[in-house]
This record gives structure tokens, sequence and C-alpha cells, in this order.
């Protein structure tokens, strides 16, 4: 597998963070498998293993084979264990994690409609949740992630998952339609089709179209568009941290920067100008989570 490595901020005991590229059988429902590997020290000033996931359009199956994550409103609340391995799908809103203190996180990031082709299951049921992955894939998932625990070896970490997810679609998987290359075509945020013209591309008439992508996304062709949005914005700000708030959202197709005010209080539910004092998910210390 091709890969790219990079290091996380050294305020870390541990700082790994590595993407690799799916297989030619895989490309059509994953887009990448990821792994992060973080150790917290109570000796050193680390910032708390604590952080918010915004709003965002991602399918993914993930595996925790060191420490257990909680998902959680807020740092202080109880917050619910994530099993491991666990399946996502689209928030449109956000979400916090709290982390052990030795956070090994190992993801399969499909296509917006990639996980739907695996699993063959209405996507609506995992929107802003997680769901225990043994219970929609053979108990062989189970043994897998044993094999994760017992290994210390990222690359072979992701063989045991990449070999997993190749077994998984020998089995069969849902054929692709015109309409899972359009969600991904729907990705770019330079694209300015209306939803007919979408619909058009997938060939189904705009009903179809609509009941068709909630099904095999999770969420709306307009909800999905507006989170694409919202995520391009926070690219432009993470990218080019100099630029306002005010240039960014004109950048980005918003009418003014209330109306992108007022996508943060839905996907982010704190203001554009605390951001630098958070941390979150993709932005900032933390590449992915």
């Amino acid at each position: 597998m091709n890969n790219k490595t990079s290091r996380i901020n050294d305020k870390h005991s541990l700082k790994f963070f590595r993407k690799y590229k799916p297989s030619d059988t895989q490309k059509s429902i994953i887009s990448e498998f990821q792994i992060l590997h973080i150790k917290w020290d109570d000796t050193e000033p680390f910032p708390p293993p604590f952080i918010t996931c915004l709003a965002n359009i991602e399918q993914a199956l993930y595996f925790y084979p060191r420490d257990s994550v909680k998902a959680l409103p807020t740092p202080d609340s109880v917050g619910l264990t994530a099993k491991s391995p666990t399946i996502t799908g689209p928030k449109n809103k956000p979400i916090g994690l709290k982390f052990g203190k030795d956070y090994l996180m190992i993801k399969v990031t499909f296509h917006p409609t990639g996980l739907y082709r695996l699993l063959g299951i209405p996507m609506q049921k995992t929107v802003n949740t997680g769901l225990d992955a043994t219970t929609f894939f053979s108990h062989e998932i189970k043994m897998e992630h044993d094999k994760l625990v017992q290994s210390s070896s990222y690359d072979t970490m992701i063989e045991i998952v990449s070999s997993f997810i190749d077994r998984q679609i020998e089995l069969g998987i849902k054929a692709e339609e015109p309409i899972d290359g359009v969600a991904i075509k729907m990705l770019d945020p330079s694209a300015k089709h209306t939803l007919p013209e979408w619909a058009s591309l997938a060939c189904l008439s705009l009903r179809q179209f609509e009941r068709s992508f909630t099904k095999r996304v999770g969420i709306s062709p307009k909800m999905f568009l507006r989170i694409v949005r919202f995520e391009n914005a926070m690219q432009f700000k993470n990218n080019m941290p100099e630029k306002s708030w005010s240039d960014i959202a004109l950048e980005c197709g918003y009418n003014d920067s209330s109306h992108l005010l007022r996508e943060f209080r839905q996907f982010a539910e704190f203001a554009p100008g605390t951001l630098t004092q958070k941390q979150t998910s993709g932005f900032g210390d933390f590449p992915t989570g």
C-alpha cells in the first residue's frame, strides 16, 4: 500500500499519523485508511485528551485496540464508551471524544455511499452516533480486533484491517450506480450544480434522488452540501489563519459572515472566533479523530 506519514505537534508524547491508500479492489468504496497514535503522560503539560468532532459527512469503520474512547457532549459529562470496532455515519452536529491515555485509532474512511454498498443498511441509523460493528459484520471482525490488540506494527495493523475488508468485498457488495459517483463529485466545494442538476447527473428525478441519497449517505443532499461547504470554510481557516472569517465566508459561497455564523451554531456549537481555543478533529493539533 502507498502511504503518507506525518508527525503530530510535539506537545504529545507519541506522535504518529499515517494515511494509506486503498487497493484497486477497495477504491470504489473506500477513500483511505488511517492510523493515529498518541500517548498522554501526566508528568508533562499536554492538552487534555478531548476533542470536538465537528459536523462532517464521513462514513467510517473504527478500531480502538488500546484504551477505550468515550463519546460525550462536554468534557465534564460521563458519556458513552464507544465499541471497538464501531461504525459511524455523517454528523450534522458536533460530538465530543475523550480518549484514554494510550489512544490508538485505525480508521477505514469510506466514500459517501461506500459503507452502504458494503453493508446494505439504511445509513440514516448511523447519523450522529456510533454503532457496534459486530452487529453488521460477521463475528470475524471481533477476531480481527483481537489481532490488532496483539500487534505492535502499524503497517501490520493496516494489513489486518485491509485483508478483512477484502474478504467482506468478496462476499458481495451492492452494485455501483450513477448516484454513487455523483455523491463523490458533490464532495468538491467548487461544484456549483443545483439539486435538480445533481439528480439529473444521477439519472433520477429530484424526489428519487433525495430519497436514494438519504438512504445511501444518511443525510439529505441539501444537508450534505451544507456540511461540505462548512468543512471547506474550516479548511480555509486552517490553511490561512490570517484570513478573516468575512473573507472566508465570501470565498466559500456564503451570503455573508452572519450566514457562516449560523452554520457554526449548528455544526460546531461555538463562535468562529473561538476556533483557535478548541481542539477539533481534523484541524489544529489533531489531524483526525
